[in-house]
């Protein structure tokens, strides 16, 4: 199917560069495909991960603390 989408100058000349022969059509459709595989398989990952939650048996205070936790120490790798 034929569509239009707009891109970065830069993206395209690059794209163009890389796709080569087999054409930017085919280079454009398979990196949609990759990138389509790849934010399906990270909802159905975060699907599970809210039904584990929902689940969890875990007392409410404990959970907190973790979160207080990882908090913590996103600051200090990130700083």
């Amino acid at each position: 199917m034929k569509v239009s989408v707009t891109l970065e100058e830069d993206t395209l000349a690059r794209a163009r560069k890389v796709a080569g022969h087999r054409g930017l059509s085919s280079y454009v459709d398979d990196a949609l495909e990759e990138k389509l595989a790849r934010d399906e398989t990270r909802q159905a990952w975060l699907a599970y991960l809210d039904e584990l939650e929902a689940n969890d048996p875990t007392p409410q205070h404990i959970k907190d603390a973790a979160h207080r936790r990882v908090v913590e120490l996103h600051k200090l790798v990130t700083s």
